[in-house]
């Protein structure tokens, strides 16, 4: 039971019936509203259950998405409804008989919070209907609030009503929060128990696609929410003596390994259909693109590693939006078997010739063609560079890709198990003792500590910097701007920290309330709201 996010949710939209200029009627119209719950002393009325009822955010509620399945009636769904609304009122009555009260300090954020959100709703719903004539900015702020107090005068309303409705709503929250956060204060962890969250998530889920789509998060975020395993189908697995009756062993997949590629895109001047039979035929026949490809294939093999993908990350060169961004730079397009379906297609069979060789072929099930599969053969033409890397073209129906393994160790972050390498603090230093760095999973040392804080200074902040759509899909050339501070171990570590002391604060105040809840007298009128049980 996640009672702060549901009560985040009720506050919101009370409020939302309560601030929208075009609510203000209806909320004023209620001639009656009678209780539909008592939960201890505070009375819960039909405006809240209304409020709650009719606006609630969809997308999070899964009652609303039950009851648009059918998997639910809309009797049930009034119910749950009516037994969020008592969940609030629950710590209401706590807030009550436990004497929360705001600080000083909490008290004048209170009211700046309530001319905050004025301000947002003036900006938002009035101030594109101000007369044009007024041009000065603090002029035009001053009208959209004389047309939002015309608004609440002409629904019967007073303005200092208004405002206090928003301050009594907001002070509630505050309240609330205030109630958690004096309940879960001495919930406490220590190194023990981050290790007990790391082992209990490490291995959360261990599909090859699974990881990608939580690497490729992570490569482009601030958040610090790493995938903790990184699988590896292509070792062998022994059998699990716990559970001798399952044959779990398996050979080793010499081609399983995953692993990263970096390209250079040059763009047809349009991009080929579904009906182009034979790519290279169609690049043929595009006079700007043959120029630009025979240029470029001219150096190509007096270039280093180095200053080839110099030209992959220059934007008036490569038409892959994804190399100009930092993270791509360096993670580059994760790749492995299972994952040819998720780019171009010929872009990841190619990536798998170029890292195993001619002896990888796809793997066919021709009866029922799955979707890890890429049954068709590509035409793929070899370049050596100066320094001897290997780079393999591949026409797609958006180009050529000339494609290189990437030279960056993107996934030396893990140890030789799969497991992500984590150190632990305590406080700004690290633990050690005579085996080295102490980790969440055993040891490191510190030029693999310093190896991978170097790894993790390419994470990046998605705000910063646009996230390519798979592959590169999208042709909208990216803007320069400025990188964030660069994420590290300790970062890591914290988000360890702060995640397993998130979800003990979370299970103590699911404990109290579960007891609040027990203890407090409530009655439910569901009478009241029968009617929003039919239809």
């Amino acid at each position: 039971m996640k009672l702060n996010k549901v009560i985040v949710r009720i506050i919101a939209v009370i409020m939302i019936a309560a601030m929208s200029a075009g609510l203000i009627g209806c909320v004023s119209s209620y001639n009656n509203n009678p209780t539909v719950a008592k939960v201890g002393n505070q009375k819960l009325g039909l405006e809240q259950y209304l409020s709650l009822y009719n606006n609630t955010d969809t997308s999070s509620n899964i009652y609303y998405m039950y009851l648009q399945y059918g998997v639910i009636s809309r009797a049930q769904y009034a119910k749950y409804m009516l037994e969020e609304l008592v969940n609030y009122g629950v710590q209401l009555d706590q807030v009550e008989k436990q004497n929360i009260t705001l600080s000083e300090e909490e008290e004048a954020k209170l009211q700046q919070d309530v001319e905050d959100t004025i301000k947002e709703q003036v900006e938002k719903n009035y101030l594109s209907k101000v007369d044009a004539s007024i041009t000065d900015e603090a002029a035009k702020l001053e009208a959209a609030y004389e047309l939002l107090k015309q608004d609440i005068k002409d629904n019967g309303l007073k303005y200092e009503n208004y405002r206090a409705n928003i301050e009594k709503n907001l002070r509630t929250s505050a309240l609330i929060d205030k109630l958690r956060e004096v309940n879960i204060a001495d919930v406490t962890i220590n190194n023990d128990d981050v290790k007990k969250y790391y082992e209990d998530n490490a291995n959360a889920d261990t599909t090859v696609s699974a990881f990608r789509t939580a690497f490729t998060s992570f490569m482009t975020a601030s958040s610090a929410s790493a995938p903790l395993y990184i699988p590896h189908p292509e070792r062998a697995v022994e059998d699990d003596p716990e559970t001798a009756d399952v044959d779990e062993t398996k050979e080793a997949d010499p081609y399983g390994e995953m692993f990263s590629v970096l390209h250079m895109l040059l763009k047809f001047s349009t991009e080929a259909g579904s009906d182009v039979t034979d790519l290279a035929e169609f690049a043929d026949k595009d006079e700007e693109f043959k120029t630009k490809m025979e240029e470029f294939e001219a150096t190509i093999e007096s270039l280093t590693t180095e200053q080839f993908l110099e030209k992959c990350y220059d934007k008036d060169i490569c038409g892959d939006p994804g190399m100009q961004q930092t993270a791509y730079k360096y993670f580059g397009y994760m790749m492995q078997k299972s994952l040819l379906d998720t780019y171009y297609k010929g872009f990841g069979y190619t990536a798998m010739k170029l890292k195993f060789g001619d002896e990888w072929e796809p793997e066919v099930n021709t009866a029922t063609q799955t979707a890890d599969t890429e049954p068709e053969t590509y035409d793929i033409t070899y370049f050596t560079l100066a320094d001897g890397a290997k780079v393999a073209k591949v026409y797609t129906t958006s180009g050529a890709h000339y494609i290189i393994l990437n030279p960056n160790d993107c996934f030396g972050m893990y140890d030789d198990d799969g497991y992500l390498m984590i150190p632990l603090y305590e406080g700004d230093n690290l633990v050690t003792d005579g085996e080295g760095i102490v980790t969440a999973n055993g040891h490191m040392t510190q030029a693999q500590f310093d190896a991978i804080n170097k790894i993790l200074e390419n994470v990046v902040d998605p705000n910063t910097e646009k996230d390519p759509d798979e592959e590169n899909k999208e042709t909208d050339d990216t803007e320069d701007t400025e990188e964030t501070e660069p994420m590290t171990l300790k970062t890591l570590y914290e988000y360890l920290y702060s995640s397993k002391l998130t979800s003990m604060q979370n299970e103590t105040y699911t404990q109290k309330f579960n007891e609040w809840k027990e203890n407090t007298k409530i009655v439910r009128y569901e009478n009241v709201i029968k009617t929003f049980g039919q239809g």
